[in-house]
């Protein structure tokens, strides 16, 4: 699929990239959005920009829709040709030297539903790749979530996000949080999700996510053959205006709805 060859081409290009930044970290411009924690820097508009740009040069005619400068607008047409990008997801780990927990994300909708996405984490020189009914893979080889069907052995991705969301993540996944085997927060959707659909994790919940956190991941996690619904189990349009999303590895996925509020 052309889209796919032009994800893989991007992100390769953009991994290479931000490693080359990571280094000079000290010296960046770094500001803040909504508070001190929710950073924005140089390399997160630099990175959008390039993608951008590609994207507008390759496909003229598709929505385009993105974390930084403005770009996070509902697409006129919601299901329509869609491209969905965090140039950083992860920003303040890649600030504060958490390497390797940040990602590139790049995701390809139709119809509400990724088609196609990558992810390049670019600490692990790793990337991700999924389509539509292709499998889902890692560097070349396939990747498959884990059979851990009870919750009790489950690792889960409880991710705390910013201040302004752990009231509601800590009323709503109080018991997830008991009865669960592990819980673990890497502070970046697209690290936890991509953790289930390898089978280093077999779920991830958050609150309050937007559509250009997790679009991509989302479809890896799907064909590594996981599940990823709103919290209450519905589907997800990625501009249905719903935030929550659960992930798991398929088996845990009914459990796991049980004992979220």
């Amino acid at each position: 699929m052309r889209e796919r060859e032009f994800i893989q081409s991007t992100l390769d290009d953009m991994a290479i990239f931000v490693r080359s930044k990571y280094a000079m970290r000290d010296g960046m411009r770094i500001s803040t959005k909504r508070e001190a924690n929710d950073l924005l820097t140089e390399v997160d508009l630099a990175v959008q920009e390039e993608i951008v740009g590609r994207i507008q040069e390759e496909f003229p005619h598709d929505a385009i829709y993105g974390e930084e400068a403005g770009m996070n607008e509902v697409p006129a047409d919601p299901d329509g040709r869609t491209w969905l990008i965090d140039p950083i997801d992860g920003t303040q780990n890649f600030v504060r030297g958490l390497f390797p927990a940040f990602g590139i994300s790049l995701g390809f909708a139709e119809q509400g539903r990724p088609v196609v996405g990558g992810v390049a984490v670019p600490g692990r020189g790793e990337l991700y790749l999924a389509e539509k009914g292709g499998g889902a893979f890692r560097n070349g080889e396939r990747i498959v979530v884990s059979d851990v069907g009870g919750l009790a052995s489950a690792r889960a991705e409880v991710d705390f996000s910013g201040p302004w969301d752990r009231e509601e993540i800590l009323h709503r996944f109080s018991r997830l949080m008991v009865e669960i085997g592990q819980v673990r927060c890497h502070c970046a959707a697209v690290i936890g999700l991509c953790s289930i659909a390898t089978a280093d994790m077999d779920a991830y919940v958050h609150v309050a996510l937007n559509p250009f956190d997790y679009a991509a991941a989302m479809i890896i996690v799907e064909e590594a053959g996981g599940r990823v619904t709103r919290l209450n189990g519905g589907p997800i349009h990625l501009f249905d205006g719903g935030r929550g999303v659960l992930a798991s590895n398929g088996l845990l996925h009914d459990s796991l709805r049980s004992i979220i509020v």
